[in-house]
């Protein structure tokens, strides 16, 4: 934990500004990106977003935030050109890890109490230190997430919205993204940006189709403090209402937002 102090303490300072930001960047998005992100992950029916449950909505929000593109730009670009951040300052490195972020395979190798975990990319075979003080009280080796991957210099972190992989939903993801988007000895998978949305898409597809024994929970905690495990599931559907909030984060009821 020691050797880690440093990076722990940066993470905590990159994590609130990425918890702001989330809380922003929905207003950069659209009806249509909502409607086509929806559709594509398979949770809009009869023009109405239907959730199993709250971490199913953080996934669509990420998934509409980061792969949703109009004329080839996303809502992190967006309010990047807005942004008067300062090249040297924190928001703009994380704003910069955001523009650079992915959404991959992530298999847990050492479980780090306290600071985090050491993962391997299975989709981009490389490894790096992931930090999060909560997922380490209840990640466990060799589990798969799939998640998005922030990347700074010395460790990564993910945008916080992960779902968990079993071995079904596994042979799927990795079947279709060879058979699509790997090279013929099947040793590569080469993506653009637009096949990067597509397979993102793919996978969320089929965690929500095929889930693993628990959605994966975690947040923060205070250092030097005993976590339990928090992996059960929420147990009732989410049904976004028309009288209620919007999940875009717009502040407007659904019925008058994306709900139209």
């Amino acid at each position: 934990m020691a050797e880690h102090n440093e990076l722990v303490h940066r993470y905590k300072q990159f994590r609130q500004i990425t918890l702001k930001l989330h809380s922003a960047l929905p207003k950069y998005l659209s009806k249509r990106a909502f409607d086509k992100c929806g559709k594509k992950l398979g949770i809009m029916r009869n023009d109405t977003l239907i959730f199993d449950d709250e971490q199913d909505m953080a996934v669509f929000i990420d998934y509409c935030i980061y792969d949703y593109r109009e004329n080839g730009v996303n809502a992190v670009s967006r309010y990047l050109a807005d942004s008067k951040a300062e090249t040297d300052s924190d928001e703009y490195r994380v704003l910069k890890a955001m523009s650079e972020s992915f959404y991959t395979l992530v298999q847990v190798e050492d479980v780090l109490p306290g600071v985090g975990v050491g993962a391997i990319d299975l989709l981009g075979e490389k490894k790096f230190l992931l930090i999060d003080m909560g997922f380490s009280a209840t990640a466990e080796q060799e589990v798969i997430i799939a998640t998005r991957i922030l990347p700074f210099e010395d460790f990564v972190m993910t945008s916080g919205a992960a779902l968990p992989v079993g071995q079904e939903a596994l042979s799927e993801i990795f079947d279709f993204a060879v058979e699509h988007y790997g090279s013929k000895d099947g040793k590569y998978i080469n993506v653009d940006i637009d096949e990067k949305a597509d397979l993102t898409a793919m996978i969320i597809r089929s965690c929500l189709r095929k889930p693993a024994n628990a959605h994966i929970f975690y947040e923060d905690v205070p250092e030097n403090t005993e976590t339990e495990r928090v992996t059960a599931p929420l147990q009732a559907s989410l049904r976004v209402g028309r009288n209620e909030p919007c999940p875009c984060g717009s502040g407007k009821k659904y019925k008058r937002c994306c709900g139209w």
